[in-house]
């Protein structure tokens, strides 16, 4: 079978370690279910940066956010802002979570990202309708798609002239998109 992927805990990395670059030092990281591959490999990634820099990881500033909603972001927001206050970076399995996030910090009044800096994943339209805008990685899911089409058209032309179908795993490269929820380098 065909695959179009990204690297999720080398992407997690990048976002985390992007936040200790801008000078955080106590991150916390909203995580979902440890069931899908994507969130343990997002864990691991977050881990692993926090372990490259000397920051000590800390099993009480990672956060499950059950239903992956706003209301989640929302309710680990005021967690955090409840007993946590020395939490000074946030990095968020994804952005509709991450807004809710911001949506609780600026209700009680947190300067993001002066006070706490915010990341999120996938690059959904919303993180440029949050206030402030939201920083991210970016899943670029239309050169997934256009790469998935692709490798589904290879396969049907194969299959039609009786050839052997290679099957192959494409890894799509992501990028941090710094904006207003985090400082910058």
């Amino acid at each position: 079978m065909h695959k179009v992927v990204i690297n999720d805990e080398k992407a997690a990395f990048e976002a985390t370690n992007y936040l200790i670059e801008t000078g955080c030092k106590k991150i916390a990281h909203i995580r979902g279910v440890l069931k899908p591959q994507t969130t343990i490999d997002r864990l691991k990634g977050y881990r692993k940066a926090l372990e490259n820099n000397d920051i000590e990881f800390d099993k009480n500033l990672v956060f499950e956010a059950t239903n992956l909603s706003l209301e989640d972001g929302q309710r680990i927001a005021q967690t955090i802002f409840d007993k946590h206050k020395d939490v000074d970076g946030v990095f968020v399995l994804t952005d509709l979570i991450a807004s809710g996030v911001l949506m609780q910090f600026n209700e009680l009044g947190v300067k993001v990202p002066e006070q706490i800096s915010v990341i999120g994943f996938s690059n959904w339209l919303i993180t440029q309708l949050t206030t402030p805008t939201l920083s991210t990685v970016d899943q670029p899911g239309f050169k997934m798609g256009q790469a998935a089409f692709n490798l589904l058209l290879d396969e049907i032309y194969n299959l039609k002239n009786n050839k052997e179908v290679n099957y192959r795993t494409i890894e799509i490269p992501t990028k941090v998109i710094a904006r207003n929820s985090t400082k910058h380098i």
